[in-house]
């Protein structure tokens, strides 16, 4: 009874993560930080395990498989529609080659792949 409680519980967990990730790529509409590789292979297997499931006749499995599957193929779509948009921040600076917005962590420029050189405050440039 426990175990039946806390993995229906879990799959709740799990599919909620998801949703997470979709509310902030609809918030933000930046996706060049998520693979559309992983979500698609993820879409894929969870697919192919619904089947699993469905053919197996696990009710747990198989809604565990839906409830993931759905909002990682959003997640997919939401890759394909928002690859081109870009979550701007007025603290981040421009690229010297290619004047696209570089984020302080970087090293090199993740548009041009050149290094990122400081601003010389002294001399402005």
């Amino acid at each position: 009874m426990t175990l039946d409680i806390l993995s229906w519980l879990a799959i709740v967990i799990l599919s909620t993560s998801y949703w997470f990730q979709i509310w902030k790529i609809h918030i933000h509409k930046e996706v060049r930080d998520i693979s559309l590789t992983y979500n698609v292979l993820l879409g894929i297997g969870f697919g192919i395990l619904s089947f699993t499931a469905f053919k197996e006749k696990s009710l747990i499995f198989f809604v565990k498989q839906i409830m993931t599957t759905i909002p990682v193929l959003i997640i997919i779509l939401q890759v394909l529609y928002h690859k081109n948009d870009r979550w701007h921040d007025a603290s981040f600076s421009r690229c010297m080659d290619c004047s696209k917005e570089t984020e302080k962590h970087w090293k090199f420029c993740a548009y041009c792949g050149k290094k990122k050189v400081k601003k010389d405050v002294k001399n402005n440039c």
